[in-house]
Parts: structure tokens; C-alpha cells; sequence
């Protein structure tokens, strides 16, 4: 007998970035374990309106039989700044704003996407009945989705799976204007979490500290991982030199980012003949600051912000490098980038600037790819460790990575980990 999920998702193909492709390679995949997925997200020029990128791309994932609802919305990001007020004098003025902001902090949670959960609320409810969904499936952030599947759940009574592609209110790189707003994340997340029937994270960490708080054996570890189709499709263009590559955005991880630039201007000072070697590119968004670090220092020719890439792109250019880069800071201890699995897969050395006892670093010690981590903040150790790749590139001592013993890591397979819950909270 057929099976059918509901899947909750403001972001789809072709709306590109992070946390996309989590979602995609389910959908592509969850059939072949019995499971037919029905897509509630929103019109692609909802996401447009915020500049989000466009991967066209990864709609060659998504099965042509497959029903996905896409709704209008507002994304109150694409009004970001449009509250102002010339009200009074300065001090009342002032004033008037911090009431503003006020209600904006108690109108305008979880988050900018909120429009949307009455939009999908009423489309999720229809798609339930008519098609006779079994489970119910939200993946967030944004958080309004998990709104959206917890009222769904009450209004239906279908099992519901919440998926915390990162975490919530514990998530070190989320700011609060006010300790209200943070309160008011705290009710909901409380509330997702007694509701849901079953809550999954991408690490271990990330569940045990939720599991200080919330007392519960709801919990499921998926990680992310990685499409092995799309390393056999991908075309590697040759480079010549050392290529270095980041791929991902840099805004959270600016502290351990500048000390990587602070310890390749270091090692380039003292060893100038290496300039004309190295090729350092970063794939990404790039914090304004960050750029600045190395359009002001001297890196003419050695370092390339490229901006946003296609996903195909980005594995054609990770497949092409000779060292990856991988960047995180102290405070995101517990949180495994997702393109650290698809790093592993092209086999090639990992430059890991994380955090010693990191989630991540954990990863990487288990595959026995340990040998390139350094202390995000060791600045020393940092300019030691690129001195080593410099000089193993020189000496064409490189290897090659196995690939072969990462198949827990395939979407197929963590796919069929999703499968596995969904039967589970079904039959219950």
C-alpha cells in the first residue's frame, strides 16, 4: 500500500542555498523506500522578493510525478527598513519607533516568513484530506514551517516529524533584539516539541544539549549528507597551481574566516615565490568585512570571492580543487556544516578550521580525516597547517582520500534513516 507524506517546505527547487538540498534529495529518494511525497512550499517569486538564489539545477532531483502546492506569501524581509516614522520631535520620534519595534517583536514571530502559516495551514489541510495523508513532515528553519505542521497535526491528528536542520533558540549564531523575542521563541519551540511526535537533528551534540532542556526520547539523528550521482555527473575542469576552495556563505563564521586570512597573508609574507602558486575561491555570500580583509591586504590575484553558484557548479569546482576549506568557529561547536559530507566525497584534504572537539571535528577523526584540523582561533597553527599543505603540494605529495566507507552518509541511505521514522511514527 502506497504511503503518502505531507512535506512542509518554504524553500524548494528552484529556490537554491542552504538547507535545500536536505530536502530535495528526500523527496528524490523517499519513494524507492515506499514513500510519496507531497510538497507544500511557496511560488518562486515569493523567494525572488528577498533575493534568495535561483538553482535550476536541483529541480533535476525532484521526480516528474511528484504534487507539489505552491502558494502566495509575503516575506516581510522584503521590507526590511520600510518602517520608518518622521512622528514629532526627536525624542518623540524615538519613542515611537521603540513602540514599533515593540509590536513587531510580539506580531512578527517566528520569524519573516509568518505570513505564510495561514496560507499553508489552510492548503496543508485540504492536501491531508484529499489525498489521505499519512504523516505529516516540517523541516526549518524557517520556523514558521514547524508552526505550520504543529497546527496541522491538531486540526488532522496525523503524526508529525519535525526536522531541526539546525538548532533553534539554542542556535549560538541567532541574535534577539530583546530577551522578549528570545521568551517568545522559547514558548514556541516548548510547544513544537510537545506537540511533534517525533523531533530529528543533524548531530549527536545538537541533540544532547536539547536533551538538557526538553526530557523527552522523541529524538532522531540524520545527518546531512551527500548525492553520489551528482559526483558522476559533474565535469572537472583542470586548474593549474594550488586551488583552495570555500564553499558556502560567510557571515556566522566571520572571527574564524579573518583568522584565515590573517594566517595566509602571514605565511605569504614570509614565503613570497608562493604567491604566483596559490588560488584561494570562495563560493558564497561574503560578509562585507570579511571581502574587505583581502581586497585591502595583499591578495591581487590570490584570492576570489565568485559569489553564488549553482549546486551542479559548486561540486564540478569542489571536485576541482586541491584542498577544501571548512570554517567554523567556537560557538558552533555543536553544528556539522552540510557541505563538510560532500567534501569528504570528492576524497580530497580538508583544511578545517572547527572547533577541536566539534561536532564536525568528530565526523572527520571517524573517517581518519583528522590530519589537516586546527584551532579556528590558533592563528599560528592555522599559518602552520596551510605551510604544510604549501609544501606537500610542492613535493606532489597529495593523496587521495577513501570514499568507499561513507555510505552511511548517501542520501540514499539516510533517505531510508527517514523512511525508517516515518514507518515508526505511522504505525504508532
Amino acid at each position: 500500500m502506497e504511503k503518502k507524506v505531507l512535506i512542509i517546505t518554504y524553500y524548494f527547487p528552484p529556490v537554491g542555498g542552504g538547507g535545500v538540498q536536505r530536502t530535495a534529495k528526500f523527496v528524490k529518494y523517499l519513494p524507492e523506500f515506499g514513500w510519496n511525497p507531497f510538497i507544500l512550499t511557496v511560488k518562486e517569486e515569493v523567494c525572488q522578493r528577498t533575493k534568495r538564489p535561483i538553482d535550476r539545477t536541483l529541480l533535476d532531483d525532484i521526480p516528474e510525478n511528484i504534487y507539489i502546492k505552491r502558494t502566495n506569501s509575503k516575506d516581510l524581509l522584503q521590507y526590511k527598513g520600510g518602517i520608518t516614522s518622521e512622528w514629532g520631535g526627536k525624542g518623540q520620534a524615538y519613542t515611537y519607533k521603540r513602540f514599533l519595534k515593540r509590536i513587531a517583536e510580539l506580531l512578527i514571530n517566528p520569524d519573516s516568513q509568518m505570513p505564510w502559516i495561514p496560507i499553508a495551514v489552510m492548503s496543508g489541510f485540504k492536501m491531508i484530506l484529499k489525498n489521505k495523508i499519512d504523516v505529516i513532515y516540517s523541516t526549518g528553519n524557517p520556523w514558521s514551517n514547524h508552526i505550520v505542521g504543529a497546527i496541522l497535526k491538531k486540526l488532522t491528528n496525523r503524526p508529525w516529524v519535525a526536522d531541526f536542520r539546525d538548532p533553534w533558540t539554542l542556535n549560538p549564531f541567532q541574535k534577539y533584539s530583546s530577551k522578549f523575542r528570545y521568551e517568545i521563541h522559547c514558548i514556541l519551540e516548548k510547544k513544537v516539541f510537545e506537540i511533534a511526535n517525533k523531533i530529528i537533528f543533524t548531530s549527536q551534540q545538537t541533540a544532547d544539549d536539547y536533551r538538557k532542556i526538553y526530557r523527552t526520547n522523541k529524538f532522531a539523528i540524520i545527518t546531512n549528507g551527500f548525492d553520489e550521482e551528482d559526483f558522476k555527473t559533474s565535469q572537472v575542469p583542470k586548474c593549474q597551481g594550488l586551488n583552495i576552495l570555500y564553499s558556502g556563505n560567510i557571515i556566522a563564521n566571520f572571527k574564524s574566516s579573518s583568522m584565515f586570512i590573517y594566517a595566509l597573508s602571514k605565511f605569504l609574507e614570509k614565503n613570497s615565490k608562493s604567491k604566483k602558486d596559490i588560488k584561494v575561491n570562495f563560493l558564497g555570500s561574503v560578509d562585507a568585512r570579511f571581502k574587505s580583509l583581502f581586497e585591502k591586504g595583499n591578495f591581487a590575484g590570490v584570492i576570489n570571492a565568485l559569489g553564488y553558484k549553482s549546486h551542479r557548479e559548486s561540486i564540478s569546482m569542489i571536485l576541482s580543487a586541491d584542498v577544501l576549506l571548512l570554517m567554523r568557529n567556537e560557538l558552533g561547536r555543536m553544528i556539522i556544516p552540510g557541505k563538510l559530507f560532500e567534501y569528504m566525497a570528492s576524497g580530497k584534504p580538508i583544511l578545517a578550521l572547527i572547533p577541536i572537539n566539534g561536532s564536525a571535528a568528530i565526523v572527520l577523526k571517524n573517517e581518519g580525516r583528522d590530519d589537516f584540523i586546527v584551532n579556528p582561533n590558533d592563528l599560528q597553527g592555522i599559518e602552520k597547517k596551510i605551510e604544510l599543505i604549501y609544501w606537500k603540494y610542492k613535493q606532489k605529495l597529495f593523496q587521495s582520500y577513501r570514499t568507499d566507507n561513507l555510505d552511511r552518509y548517501t542520501r540514499k541511505n539516510l533517505a531510508g534513516d527517514l523512511s525508517a521514522v516515518l514507518d515508526e511514527i505511522r504505525r504508532s
